[in-house]
């Protein structure tokens, strides 16, 4: 009898355990699977995906969203995550500037007609071991005519008076867009 108790304590505690572990991961979850949009606001319309799906950014297990666009074809949205022990992420060489102890990104994106974009990490949702970053371009207009973008991401450095980006990119990939 003393056996059945402690199974059935052990199976409430791995229950209750594996509750708890969803519900911490269950926003960062739905952004990385395309279940809500990787925004910070909710948006009034859907915006319309420019992208397939999501994309790794070489070896360094830093992963994007599908890209999106507004029905107007203004802006750009995406999210970016990568889990808590990546060590570029968690990088404490420098004096970067943080958001929830977080590094900033400037991320510079450049269409095929040679324009360039400048967006910034404006958000961040943490899970158990994942962090998710929204990020946003605001002057991004997008023409039906785009095959693909190139993205670079320059962590922001603490000078006291908003950030200065680093001179090189940390991360850089280019992505196929629909």
């Amino acid at each position: 009898m003393k056996k059945v108790r402690v199974a059935a304590f052990s199976l409430m505690a791995v229950l209750i355990a594996a509750v708890l572990f969803y519900m911490d991961n269950k926003e960062v979850n739905a952004l990385k699977n395309h279940q809500v949009y990787p925004m910070v606001s909710e948006p009034t319309q859907h915006p319309e995906p420019i992208t397939v799906s999501t994309h790794e950014i070489g070896e360094t297990k830093v992963h994007l969203t599908k890209l999106y666009s507004r029905n107007d074809a203004k802006g750009l949205y995406l999210g970016m995550w990568y889990g808590d022990r990546n060590a570029l992420m968690k990088n404490n060489e420098e004096d970067w500037l943080r958001d929830k102890g977080h590094i900033e990104f400037l991320v510079k994106a450049v269409d095929s007609n040679g324009t360039t974009y400048n967006g910034s990490t404006i958000g961040t949702t943490e899970g158990t071991f994942t962090t998710f970053r929204y990020i946003q371009f605001d002057d991004f207009r997008y023409d039906k005519e785009l095959d693909k973008l190139d993205l670079a991401f320059y962590p922001m450095m603490d000078d006291g008076k908003g950030g200065v980006p680093y001179e090189h990119p940390w991360l850089e990939t280019t992505v196929e867009v629909e």
